[in-house]
């Protein structure tokens, strides 16, 4: 029964992601399995934040969320396969040109349904007792690449995501992730294990990874 849950990735982009953008029959697959409707898919991250409406919810802004943005700065709508998201897109680009969206429009989405919920953007500082949580962990000082070895040298403790892989140095910690374990790109041998971290009352901070159900600590 925490007091506060920071969630990262909560969306993930695969209705609109560059990866799989002129790869042909990755996109007919997405298309048989009806996986490439953005409002489906933002409907779906709306829904699953339900749960956690009784929380004080604070959500990164996440590389998974640029998908989204930066579907709408490199496509042409015009001669995008996938139709069916013109009219997402329309919507979408008026919140930029608006200023309505100015941390990204996944964060503004969010803020519509649930307005309680703390959406950060990319510059934005969040601390829990002695850790920074603002941060997901793709991007280092100065828009460097991020890598736990920089963030470990930072000033203050911290704990980050991105990687799905969880690890600890010095006054860094790195969660893992709540999706499978195998997602398509994560080809050859994998990091990735499901684990969280919990900062407890007296600011010490622990891992806990999960095994088939079962839970461990990281010490």
């Amino acid at each position: 029964n925490p007091k506060k849950v920071v969630l990262h990735d909560v969306f993930d982009g695969h209705s609109i992601s560059h990866h799989t953008r002129k790869d042909p029959f990755a996109q007919y697959l997405k298309e048989i399995e009806g996986k490439n409707d953005l409002k489906k898919e933002i409907q779906n991250m709306i829904d699953g934040l339900k749960p956690f409406e009784k929380y004080e919810t604070i959500i990164v802004r996440s590389n998974h969320d640029d998908f989204l943005d930066r579907w709408l700065k490199d496509v042409d709508w015009r001669k995008e396969a996938t139709m069916k998201n013109a009219p997402a897109y329309m919507e979408y680009a008026a919140l930029i040109l608006s200023g309505k969206a100015p941390v990204g429009v996944i964060p503004y989405l969010i803020n519509q349904k649930y307005p309680k919920m703390t959406t950060l953007g990319r510059s934005d500082s969040y601390r829990v007792h002695e850790w920074e949580v603002g941060q997901h962990g793709d991007i280092g000082s100065g828009g460097s690449r991020g890598s736990m070895n920089q963030y470990r040298q930072l000033n203050t403790k911290i704990i980050i995501g991105h990687s799905h892989a969880p690890s600890r140095k010095d006054g860094a910690i790195q969660v893992g992730t709540s999706t499978k374990l195998r997602v398509g790109y994560n080809i050859g041998p994998s990091k990735w294990l499901q684990a969280h971290a919990i900062i407890h009352e007296d600011g010490k901070a622990q891992i806990i990874s999960f095994h088939g159900g079962e839970f461990t600590t990281f010490e």
